[in-house]
């Protein structure tokens, strides 16, 4: 009678496992990433020179969602209020700074 031997060594069992931990950590890095600063006050300072602040409401791909917006220049001393949501491409982006509440 043929009897196959179904032992898995334990090297195995403890690399599939270590495999599996460090799967679980990246995407909970990932997700914890995505989140920093959503639901924020920021200042997203752009290559143009221009900078945008206003409450980081999302990131939707390599778009990031600002509400209640204003945009700052270079020289003018007050903010220009924007209308709706302002979405950023992330290629425009030079730095996003919190805002301390």
């Amino acid at each position: 009678m043929l009897t196959l031997d179904t032992t898995v060594p334990v090297a195995v069992l403890l690399m599939a496992l270590v495999a599996v931990a460090a799967v679980v950590w990246l995407g909970v890095q990932q997700v914890a990433a995505a989140r920093c600063a959503v639901r924020e006050r920021v200042v997203v300072n752009l290559h143009s020179g221009q900078a945008i602040t206003g409450v980081l409401w999302s990131r939707r791909g390599r778009l990031l969602v600002l509400r209640d917006a204003r945009m700052l220049e270079p020289g003018h001393t007050t903010p220009t209020a924007m209308d709706g949501e302002a979405i950023v491409d992330r290629d425009q982006v030079l730095l996003v700074q919190r805002l301390e509440t």
